[in-house]
């Protein structure tokens, strides 16, 4: 390696929280330095923290503004907060993409989706070597829940970086092979300088389970049924669709699916070899035909979508999925922290009509698909690596990854939130990797079909406007700043009488208002500014003492003149 050059890490999404993943990897010295990018994901927003919003991508103008030098942008795997982002982020990176099979049929639905076109996703086989600048990398084919899941390996000039993306040791994934630990174990001892993994059960004691051990849980539910079933999962969890749909068949029941998310990684897993083959279904008028006691439904919606199969079934709007008495709903999935409001709440409504629902702390019906402690240490055991770089978790999975880590082996460990830049060589004998740089990064939300940045104000608009309402006031003067009419005052958001209250509160702010502008001096009301500010001023200390709020408040000054 020639004098001068480093080799740098910096995630701008997924490390810190979990999801919204996004790792870039530089080699070079200051402008010279090339980069890559592992995954480009989405979190998705929620009514407490960003009302409105339906989706969270990081905010790449660091790496945007380096674009020229983004040599690959690189996915481990199809789940949403791996290539989510990835159709609507990549016009502001143009750099080529480079996919196993199955996820990049995925990653170009993406791309079509925002009217790119899916030239730009190159597929390669796992283990063939893709040289991008200063990088040589590889797919390594990992255990997950979700078909075609990688690892990647990093080989620069300064070394080489395993970087896990989510993952497990499965002995049974049901769909492909059991990881290779033996070929683990030779890139070990070829040397792996840092191993950037996967931190979101390392909390957790333990192994994560098998998909295979699942079979005997999930028939014995679903045996226990005498009306329909239903069962929802994670969409992208084919293997587990796969095994509940067999296990339906196996008990004399056809299966139906509703979900267009669904439907569609069905189709791809099929058709781009991830699985063999899947069960027969049956059509929505084919199911109308045939007793509950004999279908077995498979719906989206394991998180509490408001919009998915499962709670349009909870509120009765489904078009063809109705249950009552009788029937059950398998919950073979966990709930992702955050999503806890939404999913018991369809858990009520369910329970309203009659139905019964199972989840896993009724019996042995989902294991996750990352790794737990167990898994993470052999990992390190197989690899050997001289640097622990814990990513995909929160700040607590971070540092206690970190901390572990150097008990499995690894001479130095880091705990870098997004935005932190490491240098990861040349490597400091027994100390963490140097902070070279610390980036701006924040996130941003796809508010309909417009991009908001974190710091523009609209979320924070929207939540202020959620807690305390909005009052909008119309004052219609004459040339001289009097008053024509009684100013028009409506509330949003703001009950409209209370206990005690002399009038009504839209009466109380009108009369305020009106006052506050008569005491206005004659030069006051020569100004709009001045007139708008009074107003404002009058509204929020009648709603303050009478309502206990302080609203948000849009007041309006419109003059006429002598000819209007």
């Amino acid at each position: 390696m020639s004098d001068g050059q480093e080799l740098v890490y910096v995630a701008l999404g997924g490390a810190g929280e979990i999801g919204m993943n996004l790792y870039l990897y530089g080699f070079g010295k200051g402008k010279n330095r090339r980069w890559i990018m592992v995954d480009c994901g989405v979190t998705f927003g929620d009514m407490a923290s960003s009302p409105g919003i339906d989706i969270v991508m990081p905010d790449i103008d660091f790496i945007a503004a380096e674009r020229k030098k983004l040599v690959g942008i690189f996915i481990t795997h199809a789940h949403e907060d791996h290539v989510g982002a990835l159709g609507r982020l990549w016009r502001r990176l143009k750099a080529p993409i480079y996919c196993t099979k199955f996820t990049a049929e995925i990653a170009r639905n993406k791309l079509g989706e925002a009217g790119i076109g899916g030239k730009e996703v190159k597929t390669v086989e796992p283990h063939t070597p893709i040289e991008v600048g200063p990088f040589t990398c590889r797919y390594f084919p990992i255990t997950h829940s979700i078909p075609g899941a990688m690892s990647l390996i990093i080989d620069t000039p300064a070394g080489r970086v395993f970087h896990t993306g989510d993952f497990k040791l499965d002995p049974e994934p049901l769909i492909g092979p059991p990881v290779d630990e033996a070929a683990l174990a030779d890139i070990g001892k070829e040397g792996v300088l840092a191993l950037a993994c996967d931190s979101t059960n390392v909390l957790m004691e333990g192994h994560a389970g098998s998909e295979g051990a699942l079979k005997e849980g999930l028939e014995r539910v679903m045996r226990d049924c005498e009306g329909a079933v239903a069962a929802t999962t994670f969409a992208s969890n084919v293997a587990r669709l796969r095994t509940i749909a067999e296990i339906g068949r196996k008990l004399g029941r056809s299966i139906v699916i509703a979900g267009r998310a669904m439907n569609r990684m069905i189709d791809t897993a099929v058709e781009t070899g991830a699985i063999p083959d899947f069960p027969d279904t049956i059509s929505d008028e084919q199911a109308a035909q045939l007793p509950s006691e004999n279908l077995l439904y498979l719906l989206t919606g394991s998180q509490g979508e408001g919009r998915a199969a499962l709670a349009r079934v909870a509120t009765g709007s489904h078009p063809f999925v109705s249950l009552g008495e009788g029937d059950m709903v398998i919950y073979s999935s966990r709930t992702i922290p955050g999503n806890e409001v939404e999913v018991y709440r369809i858990h009520n409504k369910l329970s309203a009509l009659g139905v019964r629902v199972v989840d896993a702390d009724d019996d042995q019906i989902h294991t996750s698909g990352h790794g737990r402690s167990e898994d993470i240490k052999r990992l390190y055991e197989l690899l050997k690596p001289q640097i622990s770089l814990p990513l995909h978790g929160e700040h607590r999975h971070l540092r206690h990854h970190a901390k572990r880590a150097l008990e499995w082996g690894a001479e130095a460990a880091a705990v870098a939130t997004n935005g932190t830049m490491l240098q990861l060589s040349p490597p400091v004998n027994g100390e963490a990797p140097v902070v070279v740089e610390e980036i701006e990064t924040g996130r941003t939300y796809l508010d309909g079909e417009t991009f908001v940045g974190a710091l523009d104000g609209v979320v924070r608009a929207r939540l202020k406007l959620a807690r305390q309402g909005h009052v909008s006031i119309a004052l219609v003067l004459d040339e001289e700043g009097v008053l024509i009419a009684d100013p028009e005052v409506r509330c949003l958001g703001a009950p409209e009488d209370g206990e005690g209250w002399p009038a009504p509160l839209e009466e109380m702010i009108m009369d305020a208002v009106d006052e506050a502008i008569d005491r206005l001096s004659d030069k006051d009301r020569l100004s709009d500014a001045q007139i708008e500010e009074t107003a404002t001023v009058a509204c929020r200390r009648v709603c303050a003492k009478h309502w206990g709020k302080r609203p948000e408040v849009t007041a309006m000054a419109i003059r006429l003149d002598e000819e209007d």
